[in-house]
């Protein structure tokens, strides 16, 4: 029987294309025997729009990487716990933003930027700049 209410899955690295999501539910889920004895997990994504949720995520594993997002987007997740027997519990939604392609300082990089460190011989910014 899966616990009650999973919590919801944590969020890991985010960058302006992908979102880092993991979860653990401890000892309760414990991989022991062959695998249909194991505990599924499906991550879920809620479409804003036609409030449904898609399936992006379905196995074993307890951490999965959603790429090929939009930058500046808020996305939602749930994680879906599945017992052996088929019995399954949602925990509630997590809400992630991406962030924008390229940051400094807490302020998307803009061409203004790059033109200010060219202007002032600023080495170590165009450097930054370059590897965002």
């Amino acid at each position: 029987m899966p616990p009650s209410k999973p919590h919801p899955p944590v969020v890991g690295k985010v960058t302006h294309h992908s979102i880092e999501l993991y979860w653990d539910l401890e000892k309760k889920a414990k991989r022991q025997g062959p695998q249909e004895q194991w505990f599924r997990f499906s991550i879920e994504e809620e479409d804003p729009k036609m409030h449904t949720y898609g399936i992006i995520y379905t196995g074993y594993a307890t951490k999965h990487v959603v790429e090929g997002l939009e930058p500046r987007t808020l996305y939602r997740f749930r994680l879906k716990v599945t017992s052996p027997s088929g019995e399954c519990e949602y925990s509630p939604l997590v809400s992630v933003s991406t962030t924008s392609s390229i940051w400094l300082g807490g302020e998307p990089i803009s061409s203004e930027h790059l033109h200010r460190a060219v202007s002032v011989n600023d080495e170590d910014l165009l450097v930054r700049i370059l590897q965002g």
